[in-house]
């Protein structure tokens, strides 16, 4: 007899294994780790063979997924890199933002969604991926310079006003305070304020001068899963959105010195558990019946997917040539930023989960990522090549 139990671990068995060994044979064809699983998802999940179904443990898993992703990207936040160089950086990362969020936005009402559904997508459309563009600016080099600094920080204020305004956006669906809006959102500002400033400091106080034994790596790991944690419900109750306090404590967490060995623990912990899960689920709320049959959902998907990679690219690269840079320089950051990946589906992950899109449009972006993962390290690798030449 199966329990709910056993079927839990049956479920999971099914989704790291299938992580595991599937990737491996993807790779042969060029498609990214995540990609993959994504697939895996969508054809094992109930629009596929049907052959997997969650419960709330499994939802669980994936919703730990999205929260270590967004606090790894926050983590990897470089606050000071964005200070030094902001005027090139504010020029670049608003035209990157404010052409696309008109795109998706009037995309979507073209085919008669609300404003409101229509504003969420705008703000996917905002959103991109730099966890996904450093690896290529590490390889060739440019990540030290300039260029790569410029790039690699419009992307993150992009996703950064993404988060910004999608919890904005999630208070007229879910009111979680009886305060004025304007008042709310100062208290959470001052907050988040208060904690940039002191947590800084009692981590250097605690870790630096407390925890100076042979346990030292163990206990500053406990310090600071204890110190996410903590911080996570204390946003969440103040009404931040999980998806944007995690990203807050990364960057909180990204002004101290976290040694390496506890930052390959993190990474070794959600990667080989959490992370897979999520993308997983993700894939299994993709409708693979839309790509059977040319109609309306074809429509939408094909419509927005073009829509996205044209003033994601578009918008980069007018954003480069006003910011001085030459075509080449240009064309790097506008195929940088087509990238949409983890910022783009822990957005669609909430949205879903709160019943605001529907399956065309969740299939619609979770296919923009299965794309744009796909084709935008082949230009971005191919032009780096170039520049390294």
């Amino acid at each position: 007899m199966i329990t709910e139990e056993t079927g839990t671990l049956l479920v999971l068995l099914i989704i790291l294994f299938a992580g595991l060994v599937i990737p491996e044979l993807f790779k042969k064809i060029r498609i990214p780790f995540v990609t993959s699983l994504i697939i895996i998802g969508a054809v094992m999940g109930p629009y596929g063979l049907n052959y997997i179904e969650t419960n709330q443990t499994i939802e669980f898993f994936g919703f730990l997924g999205m929260t270590f992703l967004m606090f790894m990207a926050g983590l990897d936040t470089n606050l000071k890199m964005i200070k030094e160089l902001k005027y090139k950086v504010i020029l670049m990362s608003g035209l990157n933002i404010i052409i696309p969020f008109i795109f998706g936005l009037f995309i979507v009402k073209f085919f008669g969604y609300s404003w409101f559904v229509s504003f969420l997508i705008g703000v996917i459309f905002v959103s991109s991926s730099a966890i996904a563009s450093v690896p290529f600016l590490e390889k060739s080099g440019l990540i030290k310079r300039n260029l790569g600094q410029i790039i690699l920080s419009s992307i993150l204020i992009a996703d950064i006003t993404s988060l910004v305004l999608l919890s904005f956006s999630l208070q007229e669906v879910s009111k979680v305070t009886i305060l004025p809006l304007s008042l709310y959102f100062f208290i959470i500002f001052v907050s988040v304020f208060l904690m940039f400033f002191f947590i800084p400091k009692i981590f250097e106080h605690l870790v630096r001068k407390r925890f100076r034994s042979k346990t030292y790596h163990e206990k500053q790991l406990r310090f600071v899963i204890v110190l996410v944690i903590s911080t996570l419900l204390f946003l969440s109750l103040l009404g931040a959105h999980p998806i944007l306090a995690a990203f807050i404590i990364g960057m909180i967490l990204s002004k101290v010195s976290v040694t390496e060995n506890i930052l390959t623990k993190f990474h070794t912990l959600g990667y080989g558990l959490f992370v897979p899960v999520f993308f997983f689920i993700l894939g299994m709320k993709m409708d693979l019946s839309l790509f059977a049959k040319f109609g309306r959902g074809t429509a939408i998907i094909s419509s927005l997917c073009l829509g996205l990679i044209i003033s994601k690219f578009g918008s980069g690269y007018l954003a480069g040539r006003l910011a001085k840079l030459s075509p080449r320089e240009s064309s790097l950051f506008g195929s940088a930023s087509i990238i949409h990946l983890t910022t783009t589906l822990a957005v669609v992950y909430i949205a879903s989960n709160l019943k605001l899109l529907d399956s065309v449009l969740i299939s619609s972006i979770i296919f923009i990522s299965i794309i744009t993962t796909f084709i935008g390290p082949i230009i971005l690798g191919t032009l780096l090549k170039e520049e390294m030449d």
